[in-house]
């Protein structure tokens, strides 16, 4: 069941441990209208505008910003393309630790990670977990037509594959999405001051730039989306760029609860009155959907209200039972590689995700 009013819940900060999984081969992503098939690539590149790690020369490979883009796509696979598994975004995960915390190393990544997010939701193993397939192809070619952009910004700390499921799902109804990962300042961890925070927020500023010059991505019809953190850099975003349509937040951390954390709450104080964030409001059609986790003891003591900065259409939907988890793909995969009941809060998230876009940034040509 899904309520349309707003009250105000507690929100849980998902660090990256919350959990991932698998699919069974018979399953299709939670949307199971596959309109396109979807394809995935990974690009790098150097921001020269920013520095990152201090005090190496300019000839050290991670003295400019270096930057990543996940790119899902609806794609045209050939005969020699294949899907994904689970465990290529682990690795990839590990690779990336290691050159943005260089000179730090890490070699057990995919195993540790998918132990922790078997065990974080009591189901499945790590073998089933890391050869899960996806129905994601790596490197299909693109369908050669324009779609609109929808750009995602991450969790703390976390890549664009926490919500996979949901990218298939919105792929397959004709968008591209480019992931902004969540990567702080050198070493590339994230943290809640503002810095870490506007580091995110410039990212998206160069891939967007970087995408302008690619064939197939229609710049022109642009979504953000963002999930806890990222739900609040997505906003900052959208706050200070121009044509924006459409913004979906997911359970994100732009309304903030105070009193569960002193430092948290400084840093959450620091970034709402800057000038910058004090003097501007959001104009684009805003759609929060918001957990509903069943009542517990709380310590909070207050809500920020973002509602109040939004200058346009807004809604609030929250779904009841769900969680802060429940809106990356963790529940649902984690739970189908083990065969355990999954659960179905998550299609409707999807629903409403794709209707709010559908709505303001497909023509009636593309619908």
């Amino acid at each position: 069941m899904v309520k349309i009013d707003y009250l105000p819940s507690c929100l849980i900060l998902l660090i990256m441990a919350a959990c991932n999984s698998d699919k069974d081969t018979s399953q299709r992503s939670v949307d199971s209208t596959m309109v396109y098939q979807v394809g995935y690539r990974a690009m790098s590149f150097i921001d020269s505008s920013r520095t990152y790690r201090p005090g190496v020369e300019q000839s050290d490979p991670l003295y400019f910003r270096p930057i990543d883009i996940d790119l899902w796509y609806p794609a045209q696979p050939g005969e020699s393309d294949s899907t994904l598994k689970f465990r290529y975004f682990l690795q990839l995960l590990q690779d990336r630790a290691n050159f943005y915390a260089a000179p730090q190393k890490f070699d057990s990544l995919p195993i540790t990670f998918a132990k922790s997010f078997c065990d974080g939701f009591g189901c499945s193993q790590p073998a089933l977990l890391l050869k899960s397939p996806t129905h994601t192809y790596n490197q299909a070619k693109p369908v050669s037509r324009q779609f609109p952009l929808l750009l995602y910004f991450a969790s703390f700390g976390s890549m664009g594959y926490e919500n996979y499921l949901l990218f298939e799902s919105l792929v397959s109804q004709g968008y591209i999405i480019a992931c902004v990962n969540s990567i702080g300042r050198y070493p590339g961890d994230m943290t809640m001051k503002n810095a870490d925070l506007m580091e995110q927020v410039r990212d998206a500023d160069q891939i967007v730039n970087r995408l302008k010059l690619m064939a197939g991505i229609d710049t022109t019809k642009i979504g953000v989306l963002g999930y806890s953190w990222g739900g609040f850099a997505g906003v900052i975003w959208a706050m200070q760029s121009q044509g924006v349509d459409a913004i979906v937040s997911l359970d994100g951390s732009e309304v903030h609860h105070y009193g569960y954390s002193i430092s948290e709450d400084q840093d959450f104080e620091y970034t709402v009155n800057t000038p910058f964030f004090k003097k501007t409001g959001l104009s684009v059609p805003y759609l929060r959907l918001e957990s509903n986790p069943e009542a517990k003891i709380s310590k909070k003591d207050s809500t920020y209200n973002f509602l109040r900065k939004v200058k346009t259409t807004k809604q609030v939907v929250k779904i009841d039972s769900a969680g802060h988890q429940d809106f990356s793909s963790f529940p649902t995969i984690v739970r189908l590689s083990g065969k355990c009941p999954a659960p179905k809060v998550y299609h409707t998230i999807t629903a409403h995700t794709i209707s709010h876009f559908n709505r303001y940034l497909k023509t009636d040509a593309m619908k």
